[in-house]
């Protein structure tokens, strides 16, 4: 049981110290991007994906670690001997711990999705003025 408190520890000083939420935020580079010559709209726009790459990355990791958080309280609720007071108790004590599985595994799925470019929380990572840059330079 102590190897998994310390474990749960661990992950909470790592998510406290490294991945605050501050560091999800995409970075839109300029706001004349229209303005500048197109080397330049080339280069913004390239420092901007891979900006927005990383932070993909960060929040990734973000909800790679939160999931395993939640997968480990799980996991000692389990481990440890309730006293059930009723059926319902332990009715109601399970459909929790499932709950809190399901909160882990979609955790885990949105930092699958993350890493693909799928997130739809990250979609809109680019905005528009380097869209509409891209699309006149193609």
């Amino acid at each position: 049981m102590l190897e998994l408190e310390r474990a749960l520890h661990s992950i909470e000083l790592i998510l406290a110290a490294r991945y605050g939420d501050h560091e999800f935020a995409p970075w839109s580079g300029p706001t004349n991007l229209g303005e500048l010559p197109p080397p330049a709209q080339q280069v913004v726009l390239r420092r901007v994906e891979e900006a927005n790459k990383a932070s993909q990355e960060r929040a990734a990791i973000h909800f790679c670690l939160t999931s395993a958080a939640r997968l480990l309280t799980v996991t000692q609720l389990l481990m440890t001997e309730p006293v059930y007071r009723s059926p319902e108790h332990h009715a109601r004590r399970l459909r929790e711990l499932v709950d809190e599985i399901r909160a882990g595994a979609r955790s885990a799925h949105r930092a699958a999705l993350m890493l693909l470019g799928q997130d739809a929380g990250l979609a809109g990572s680019v905005d528009g003025a380097a869209q509409q840059a891209a699309g006149r330079n193609t």
